[in-house]
């Protein structure tokens, strides 16, 4: 019974699917479009969204940094390398060496700390050893 409505409910509605839309992303909606079998190549104008592409990697610029050798290539690297300074005309540049009167000041406080006389913080009672021993009567 229930298969028999199922089987007039299913005839009684005819099936309309609507006409597929057939639309492409490459070409620009002022296209001209041919009725004949030729092919309509058209190129968007300059300016619009279309027009534009991605850049080829070579053609892309960087925001951040740009790596100084991005091909990993052992020539560039070497390109890069600086010269060393024994090698250059001009010799190695150095700069000065540390200034000595705060080194030596430190050395001096140094040793006068190491061989100051120090306070006794033990609570050590000293033994008076000047006075003579106690005698003994018998």
């Amino acid at each position: 019974m229930i298969l028999s409505i199922m089987l007039i409910v299913l005839q009684t509605a005819p099936a309309t699917t609507p006409a597929p839309q057939s639309w492409s992303i490459l070409t620009p909606t002022d296209c001209p479009v041919s009725t004949d079998r030729d092919i309509v190549v058209c190129a968007p104008t300059p300016g619009s969204p279309a027009a534009e592409r991605l850049p080829l990697p070579d053609e892309r610029v960087s925001d951040g940094p740009a790596p100084t050798n991005p091909n990993l290539s052992a020539r560039r690297a070497l390109d890069l390398e600086g010269t060393p300074c024994a090698a250059m005309q001009k010799g190695c540049q150095v700069g000065f060496g540390p200034p000595i009167a705060p080194i030596v000041a430190g050395a001096v406080g140094l040793l006068k700390d190491a061989f100051a006389k120090k306070p006794d913080k033990r609570g050590r009672v000293a033994i008076p050893l000047d006075d003579p021993a106690p005698v003994v009567v018998p």
